[in-house]
């Protein structure tokens, strides 16, 4: 468990990386506009602070290198490097990396976005069309080397799909993912050496308008503190002289891709290529998907295909005698009509919301459509059934339009030898309906066989939701098994703090058998002896016993007794 100073640290440090701390200055939205263009409205003159719980964090993140002058990020000077060696970084003591992907335009590219697509109702699939990427290079320029893993700087690129027509009334649609690694430590000085590890994959398809103005796309600089410290920090660039107070999901300096709603009938899929092997578990914001990946040579090609999903967005404000403690200790004093930013998944984001909810009268206030998924950080695997920490490959994944949910692996329960799964969200939408929750579970057939020591016959599942008081909630299940992969999904059910169970029923593994191997006794040869009637051993093997008869012969004086099956005088001796 961290100390509140280390939360403190850490909400602050990432806060400062995505530029989300502090957003009282935001314009306000048009009533008109939709709810993926949502922005923040302070209340006046308000004593109060705002938590603010949005699930699309990672488009406000561009390309960057940077090196540390020493291994703690909180400490440390950093700086930005143009390439994994030239002389600040050679001088860093870690370097960390975010790269975002271009488009494949050779069949050889890696660490790139190979496709994009979209499924009609009817089952026809629509190929997407790359039209350019945005902005035209990257901002944080720096140059990749794969002998260490580091994929070079790239841009996030807008698309056609043609005929597919979202909520703004035309079929354009960005691609925004990125690759990130964190804490590749090395000897200040020294070339390093050591590959990076692959730490995050996040990936979104945007509908989008493009408007056309001046625009000022975002660009991460070194920022000094108050306390002589510095951060990385991305100051808002997405200034407009003709458009004033619209949020852009991508940005050139001529263009500005502003959100839509999509149209959710449909299913999307995003294909890319990855340098480095995907293992461990994905989460993200699309519902019933299917995923498709391949090793090779070259590391990992990647298809997932899903419908999205709406996700309420929560924004409550609390006096600060009110706020969670974990709230309170990011800041030693209050900063009315400040609005901290939430991760949308994890335990502490659950307990702040579930505490919250009473502040945001048990509703959203808006319910943007979202199509986003992202890879586990290793760290949220801690806790996971080895079977899932040991896999070499994907293991799994959980989808929802939860606001806040558990992104992990679902949490082994022996008591009910179920896998349960937390999730929050208000009870109500922005409109006053009641928000109905979907959830899916993937997991490979061959871990969910591991974690339940399952032969390879066929699994049968259960899965059910339950409320706050562990009532049942009412809600549509299903459960299948293809492809090497057992899906099972949940919609319909309510919040506020839902629990989802699934349960998985198979033939287990038949335990060898320990007992010691019993040894047979000889049976004992029959010797004479003056005993009238010997006894016999018991032994494991079941014989006929043949009863033995005794006799006395005498030679004179001489008298002897003889005992066996057949009994006979010796030699010399007579029977009495």
């Amino acid at each position: 468990m961290k100390s509140a100073e280390n939360i403190k640290r850490l909400a602050i440090f990432f806060l400062t990386i995505i530029v989300l701390a502090s957003l009282q200055n935001l314009p306000v939205s048009a009533d008109s506009a939709p709810d993926e263009q949502y922005m923040i409205v302070p209340p006046p003159n308000t004593t109060k602070e705002g938590l603010y719980f949005i699930d699309s964090d990672f488009t406000n993140v561009i390309s960057y290198l940077v090196g540390y002058s020493e291994p703690n990020p909180l400490k440390a000077t950093k700086f930005l490097c143009t390439s994994y060696d030239d002389s600040l970084c050679k001088a860093a003591a870690r370097i960390d990396y975010v790269v975002h992907l271009s488009y494949c335009s050779k069949s050889t590219d890696i660490d790139c976005i190979a496709g994009l697509f979209a499924i009609k109702p009817d089952g026809t699939r629509v190929e997407g069309v790359f039209i350019h990427g945005m902005p035209d290079v990257p901002t944080n320029e720096f140059q990749g080397e794969s002998t260490v893993g580091l994929p070079s700087s790239g841009v996030d690129g807008l698309w056609q799909i043609p005929g597919v027509i979202h909520g703004g009334g035309s079929d354009t649609y960005a691609v925004v993912s990125q690759l990130s690694s964190y804490g590749q430590t090395k000897v200040p000085g020294a070339t390093l050496t050591n590959r990076f590890e692959l730490m995050d994959l996040s990936a979104g398809i945007f509908p989008v308008q493009v408007l056309s103005g001046t625009f000022t796309p975002r660009k991460a600089v070194i920022q000094v503190n108050a306390d002589g410290s510095n951060s990385v920090a991305i100051p808002g660039g997405v200034t407009n002289n003709l458009h004033t107070g619209k949020l852009c999901v991508v940005t050139s300096v001529t263009e500005c891709a502003v959100r839509q709603r999509f149209p959710m009938d449909y299913t999307f899929g995003l294909s890319m290529r990855i340098s480095q092997k995907i293992s461990g578990w994905l989460h993200g914001r699309i519902q019933e998907p299917v995923i498709s990946f391949a090793g090779n040579e070259f590391g990992t090609n990647l298809t997932i295909q899903a419908r999205p999903v709406t996700v309420p967005i929560v924004l409550a404000w609390a006096d600060r005698i009110d706020q969670p403690q974990v709230m309170q200790s990011w800041s030693s004093q209050a900063h009315p009509g400040r609005v901290w930013t939430a991760e949308a998944s994890g335990a502490t984001s659950i307990s702040l919301l579930q505490a919250l909810l009473p502040f945001a009268n048990d509703s959203s206030v808006a319910e943007p459509s979202a199509w986003i998924f992202r890879t586990l950080r290793n760290g949220e695997l801690s806790g996971s059934p080895s079977c899932i920490l040991n896999s070499k490959t994907l293991a799994g994944f959980v989808s929802t339009n939860s606001t806040v949910y558990s992104a992990g692996p679902p949490t082994f329960n022996p008591v009910t030898e179920s896998l349960d799964y937390k999730l929050v969200a208000p009870h109500l939408t922005s409109k006053g309906e009641v928000f109905k929750g979907v959830y899916t579970l993937g997991i490979r057939s061959d871990v969910a066989r591991c974690i339940y020591k399952f032969t390879n016959a066929p699994i049968k599942a259960t899965i059910s939701v339950t409320d706050e008081a562990g009532q049942s909630s009412v809600a549509v299940e299903s459960m299948s098994e293809h492809d090497g992969w057992i899906y099972l999904s949940a919609s319909g059910f309510t919040f506020s703090s839902p629990t989802v169970h699934v349960k998985l029923i198979g033939t287990p593994i038949p335990e060898v058998s320990t007992a010691p191997v019993v040894t047979p006794t000889p049976t004992p040869t029959p010797t004479p002896t003056a005993s009238s009637t010997p006894s016999l051993t018991p032994t494991t093997i079941e014989k006929p016993i043949v009863k033995k008869t005794t006799i006395t012969c005498i030679k004179g004086k001489t008298v002897k007794k003889v005992t066996a099956n057949s009994p006979k005088c010796p030699k010399g001796y007579k029977k009495k």
